[in-house]
């Protein structure tokens, strides 16, 4: 579970119906034909926007802001330099043994463990890193679409409800009313975007371009294993990769494993 995103939703729907009950009532800020305007409006749009393919894709990686843990930078080089360690020991075919965490790992570990050379290895891994970077990269680009959509669709419902408003004028206390069902719409469009799809597309990004930064440590440990380094050279060349931060809780869990 990726807590910062729960808590965050957590926290807005909160304060936005609080904020609601303060002043008014709840029932009355809900509207299914404005709900519908809105969303099916959205996702067709998208749909004349996008390949189908990319847009099913997009509604099931958006689920994923919610379950989907923070990638781990320092397990991920605690997982290379073991396998280093037993390359150095009793040679590539070791891999073949090993159960790596991802399978991104498991390629490159397969690599090594079949004599590939360096310069292959980075080229096979580098096609793929790049081409699962691509992929989100659409994903993204697919809400982001709708982030820019809902608002819109939101407007259009306000407009379809003032015009059935104009044409029922012959009765004056209706119009406050209808007139606040008709803003519903750009409520929701709002809300959506700015609550759910822009961040949810900036969740993604941040989690692409941490992968992405996660494939080249697994580039650089397997060419290290494939040449046959010392798996402190592997190390120190890995920790260049990394921010301080992680680096501290790299040496930290090293002495600690000394240590016991």
């Amino acid at each position: 579970m990726d807590l910062g995103t729960i808590i965050g939703i957590v926290v807005g729907l909160v304060l936005v119906v609080v904020s609601i009950l303060l002043s008014g009532s709840l029932v009355a800020f809900i509207d299914v034909p404005s709900i519908l305007i809105v969303i099916g409006g959205t996702i067709s749009a998208t749909l004349v926007a996008y390949p189908m393919s990319a847009v099913v894709r997009s509604m099931k990686a958006s689920m994923s802001i919610f379950f989907q843990p923070r990638i781990d930078h320092v397990g991920t080089v605690r997982e290379l330099l073991k396998a280093a360690d037993a390359v150095r020991k009793e040679g590539p075919l070791a891999l073949e043994k090993m159960k790596p965490p991802s399978e991104f790992m498991g390629t490159a570990f397969q690599l090594v463990a079949d004599g590939m050379r360096p310069e292959d290895i980075r080229h096979v891994l580098t096609i793929e890193a790049e081409a699962a970077y691509s992929r989100s990269m659409e994903v993204i680009g697919v809400m982001e679409k709708m982030a820019e959509l809902a608002p819109a669709w939101g407007m259009i419902g306000t407009l379809i409800g003032l015009v059935i408003m104009l044409l029922n004028l012959s009765d004056p206390s209706a119009i406050g009313p209808a007139m606040a069902v008709a803003l519903l719409t750009t409520f929701y469009g709002a809300l959506w975007a700015n609550f759910l799809l822009s961040p949810g597309a900036t969740k993604l990004e941040e989690r692409a371009g941490r992968q992405s930064e996660d494939f080249k440590l697994v580039i650089e440990g397997a060419m290290g294993m494939a040449r046959n380094e010392n798996p402190r050279q592997i190390q120190q060349r890995l920790m260049g990769f990394m921010p301080p931060s992680d680096r501290a809780e790299l040496q930290a869990k090293a002495m600690a494993k000394k240590k016991a």
